[in-house]
């Protein structure tokens, strides 16, 4: 009818968590499947585009075993030549996933690449660990953003590894 319309493919899979541990996969696959998903926010990152919500459930693994990253409804595009995002894109800062923000995205600063790479290294520390680097309780985004910036996480070599239920080594 002449009407606009969006046509987007169907993904199936599982949370990357989720796949990892249902397949058992051993610390070297799961750095592997994640390296296939740094690529792809690398391809992002160079087109300008910022996911700022990287987190499990927006990683799905297909029982191909490909990774696709997903919902990128809070995306932003970067300004060309410019760091730092849009001002209507600053007005929904808050919307994000907290246990995955980075500490300028908690504190409503803009938001570059490198959240998006601290969010990946959040995730990474979950799939090797089984945890989240910081126990982020109901507490205001000022308390959040306070906790991840000023607390070292344990080392993923002293905390229990997902895959095996042993500690990781290095």
């Amino acid at each position: 009818d002449g009407l606009p319309y969006f046509v987007m493919e169907y993904v199936e899979g599982v949370p990357i968590d989720e796949y990892c541990n249902r397949e058992a996969l051993d610390v070297t696959q799961r750095l592997e499947l994640f390296r296939q998903v740094c690529a792809a926010v690398s391809y992002a990152h160079r087109h300008a585009v910022i996911h700022r919500d990287l987190k499990p459930s927006n990683i799905l693994v297909g029982a191909d075993g490909v990774p696709k990253l997903l919902d990128f409804g809070i995306a932003r595009l970067l300004q060309a030549g410019d760091a730092i995002e849009s001002p209507a894109t600053m007005l929904e800062q808050r919307v994000m996933t907290p246990e995955y923000a980075s500490p300028e995205h908690l504190r409503g600063e803009p938001v570059t690449t490198a959240s998006d790479v601290y969010s990946l290294g959040v995730v990474l520390y979950r799939l090797l660990t089984g945890q989240l680097p910081h126990r982020l309780k109901a507490q205001s985004a000022e308390d959040m953003a306070r906790t991840v910036g000023q607390t070292e996480p344990q080392r993923p070599s002293v905390v229990t590894d997902a895959t095996n239920g042993r500690r990781l080594r290095g």
